[in-house]
């Protein structure tokens, strides 16, 4: 099952991934964000931004920088929730690039949150108040070739886009 989704990195300096029922919806989403994208190209270059092909076959690069963006966090949120999909805060456990330089996450809506698979035990260890939110843990794969296809799973109802987003609901 592929879940359609955009990994956005808002103007506080956080990623947040943002998921979609829907590829329709998530090309929508990502025409939507295109004019928030800045020309800061931070430690890549074009070359760095591959598009491919199903096999992991580079077709071409993506002439501008996909590294950041100028939206804000709450307009990235409503305009995801608009199109019915979720918001996960990604790879909180990092140092850079995590909501927990900016806010608290009380202070946040989103429905569910990203760790690193490594490290992630002593990460939750030192702060027990996030096992309260739904985590997921992820190889933050680039290319087909980098997933970690059986680190992390979830149990839903059954192997549905609509399960996965059921997991999420807060209950």
């Amino acid at each position: 099952m592929v879940i359609p989704g955009i990994e956005v990195s808002v103007k506080e300096g956080f990623d947040v991934l943002c998921y979609f029922k829907t590829f329709e919806i998530a090309i929508e989403f990502g025409d939507f964000i295109e004019p928030y994208l800045t020309n800061n190209w931070k430690n890549f270059k074009q070359e760095n931004q591959v598009i491919t092909d199903i096999y992991d076959i580079e077709m071409d690069t993506y002439n501008k920088p996909l590294t950041d963006t100028t939206i804000e966090y709450k307009e990235l949120y409503q305009e995801v929730k608009n199109r019915d999909g979720l918001l996960i805060l990604a790879h909180i456990d990092r140092p850079s690039c995590t909501p927990l330089n900016t806010y608290k996450l009380t202070d946040m809506y989103f429905d569910g949150i990203e760790i690193s698979t490594y490290g992630k035990d002593t990460f939750l260890e030192k702060y027990p108040q996030l096992t309260k939110y739904k985590i997921i843990h992820n190889s933050d794969s680039h290319t087909l070739l980098q997933l970690h296809e059986d680190d992390f799973f979830l149990e839903l109802e059954d192997k549905t886009i609509n399960s996965f987003f059921k997991y999420f609901e807060v209950k």
